[in-house]
Order: C-alpha cells, then structure tokens, then sequence
C-alpha cells in the first residue's frame, strides 16, 4: 500500500538519527558509571519514531533495598550522579529523572532488579523482560509494523496508556503487532473488535474483566492493556474499518479540525494550577469532578451532550456542552409505583398525582439552577488552583474545542 510506505518514510529515524541519540545516551552513562544500568524503552526496542524518542535509562538497586530507598535514597543518588545537566524531576508510581540534552528526553529511571517470574516490587520492574520478549518475537519488518501502528493510533488521539488519554501503550502496539503480525492485519482484526477482546499469546493467570485484555506474556497474572478505555477500544476499531476502505494519509497526519456551528449551550471552565503537579493523579481528580459534575447537572434538571476535558499540568479546560442553559424553575419528580411504600413520598411531596402508570409524581423546585455554581463546587483537586468560567458564544480559538464541537474527527469524513 503506497500510504503505508509514504508514512514509514516520514516516521523511520536514519541510522544518522539513530547514532545522534546514541552520542547523548553517552553523556548521561558517563554520569551513571559504576551504578548497574541498562538501556530500555522503544529506542532499545527498535520500535521508535523519528523525531519522537522514547529513549529509557533504568538503573536497578537490589532487591533487598526495597521500594522506599528506590522512591527515595535512590533518587537523590541520581540526582547527585547527573549534577551539571538539564534535569526535571517527573513523577509516576515514584519519581524519576528526565535529562534534556539538545532536545532529545531521556528518561533514568530507578528500578528493583528482579529474576524471570518473580513478583515485581514497582511498576517498571518488568521492563527488561519486556525489552527481551519484543526483540526476540519481532522482525525488522514487524518493527516497522510497530512504527505505523504507533503514528495511526497517535493520529486518530487513541495513543497514551496515562490516565489523561485512557489509551493503548507503545508495548500493546508492540504485542499487537506479535500477535496479529503486520499492521493491516492488525487493523483487520480490530475493525470486527466486539468486547471484551481476549488477546492470548499466553494463558492468563487471573480473570480480568476490562474491554480489551491482552495477558501480558512476561507476567500472565497482569492484563497489559488494562489502561484501554471501552471509548478508545471503540474509536480505533473504527477508524480501523474506515482506514481500510477508504485508506487516507490523515488517518496518520490528522488535518485541523473545521470551523463548527455551535450546537447546544456550551459552558467553559478554566482551570490554572499553581502548584507542581503529578499528572496522572491530576488527570484521575479531573475525572472524578467530570463524573461529579455530570451527576449534579442531571439532578438538577439540566440535559447534557457531553463534557470533556483538555489541558496539561499548567492549565485544564472543562467544556460542558448541554442542549439549553435555560429551564424552568420546577420539575417534575418521579416517585414509587402505588403499590410500593408511598408514606415517604407523600409526607416529602406537594401537587402529588397518579400518573397513568401507576406512579406517584409531584412538581419540584429546583435547588440551583445556577450552572456556574453546580460546575465550581464539584470540582475536586487537591492543587491550589484558580477558576475562570464563561459561555462559548463564538467559534473558539483552540484546536481542542473546536473538536469539542465539530466532533467528526477529519479521517471520518
């Protein structure tokens, strides 16, 4: 398919690529000398993209130091080990170390060294089996499969196992590709996905209940794609189907979403940090106010389209979009069948009727009627942070709500 090599030659780093991030490798290992260290990550795996490095340095400590002194002496003997270059500390299970050398990112991260089958003590113990598993499973090829399956996910916003994206890993594109062997296959497959999606390269260990489950071969007791939200599981399964029918370049390259006419009343909510914060614990707050919010609204009578969230560490926009701001003062309250306990209802209730379903139902007052309000007081972060809120009355200027409102992603039409 033309597409596919015309996308390989845009997203396939040259061997002089390759040797630029292997010389900036260089200079953080001479920091690291004497500290047992391995290199990891897509670059070590062959599966990365040009201009998109995932290049991981793990320094392991034994097992007998724990996870504590990992989360914490080990960091400061890092720390210590790379004084002089550009450093950023960065959080997830626990805290590592990203370099910045001319650009290029390289993760170190502090590990527990563990034996084949052993139970981890954190999250990235497993890395070197993973690393193993993938360059003894995959083809040059195959890697190159890897490459075009990691920029279409990026492309159709399906890419990212963090919370904020709820999506597929580079590892799940990598155990896609063992399992289905090319990327169009791949595709093939997904296009006809009804879930739960059982992927087996190895028999699992545990029942996992979850959209997609793909038994991770390195630890069968673990579902590696257990980040995969049903919604991501859902658009890359049809813009699968839709890439082989109609096979585009913007399925990889997404063009600029469109001017869209407003639908509905649309309330934004902007919100500043002020504090440092660790994204992932973030993103699972601003899930939980979304969810918050969605429930108070529907309590109070409102009727929503949807509500999203965009943004990073720095700022998070929540776009509530609903079909009208404007209700009236009363409603209408739903109470039990006749023949159910009534006493309750009938004591808490004025204007009660029987409806001609053998309900009981009375006219309400709303509490709050004030959207605003509603939205302010359900948002829980536990960041110092600022509020400013006001509705959408022309067509925005950020790309993320003009998707908000064109919805159709490009690859769709």
């Amino acid at each position: 398919m033309d597409i596919l090599n015309e996308v390989l030659n845009k997203i396939k780093p040259s061997e002089e690529d390759k040797e630029y991030i292997y010389k900036k490798i260089e200079q953080v290992l001479e920091k690291l000398n004497g500290l047992d260290v391995q290199i990891h990550g897509s670059f070590r795996k062959g599966t990365w993209l040009k201009g998109d490095t995932d290049v991981d340095i793990f320094v392991f400590f034994p097992k007998s130091l724990g996870k504590k002194y990992v989360e914490n002496e080990a960091v400061k003997l890092l720390l210590e080990k790379l004084k002089g270059l550009d450093i950023t500390i960065a959080y997830a299970e626990h805290p590592y170390i990203i370099v910045n050398l001319d650009g290029i990112e390289i993760d170190v991260v502090p590990a527990i060294k563990i034996n084949k089958g052993e139970e981890p003590i954190t999250a990235v113990d497993r890395t070197p089996f993973h690393t193993e598993f993938i360059n003894s499973h995959l083809t040059e090829k195959q890697k190159d499969d890897v490459r075009l399956l990691k920029r279409f996910m990026k492309g159709i916003g399906v890419y990212g196992a963090e919370i904020k994206i709820k999506g597929f890993s580079g590892y799940i594109t990598e155990l896609l590709i063992t399992y289905y062997g090319s990327f169009v296959n791949t595709l093939k497959n997904a296009s006809k996905w009804k879930p739960p999606v059982k992927i087996e390269l190895v028999k699992p260990q545990r029942n996992f209940q979850c959209p997609l489950i793909i038994v991770d071969p390195v630890d069968p007791r673990r579902n590696a794609a257990a980040a995969v939200s049903l919604k991501r599981l859902a658009e890359f399964s049809i813009a699968s189907k839709y890439f082989l029918e109609r096979p585009s370049i913007d399925f990889f390259f997404p063009k600029n979403p469109e001017n869209g006419k407003i639908k509905g009343d649309i309330l934004i909510t902007i919100i500043r940090l002020k504090d440092k914060v660790v994204e992932d614990l973030l993103w699972g707050q601003i899930y939980k106010s979304i969810e918050k919010i969605r429930n108070s609204l529907e309590n109070t009578g409102y009727k929503i389209i949807d509500i999203q969230a965009y943004g990073n560490s720095d700022k998070v926009i929540i776009a509530t979009q609903l079909e009208s701001r404007n209700i009236g003062k009363y409603y209408i309250n739903r109470g039990p069948l006749f023949y159910m306990d009534v006493d309750g209802f009938i004591k808490k209730n004025e204007n009660i009727w029987i409806g001609e379903d053998g309900r009981l139902y009375s006219i309400k007052e709303r509490k709050n009627g004030n959207i605003e309000d509603v939205i302010k007081n359900n948002i829980s972060i536990k960041y110092n942070y600022s509020i400013e809120q006001y509705w959408l009355d022309k067509e925005p200027e950020e790309n993320c709500l003009k998707q908000f409102l064109v919805k159709t992603p490009s690859w769709l039409k």
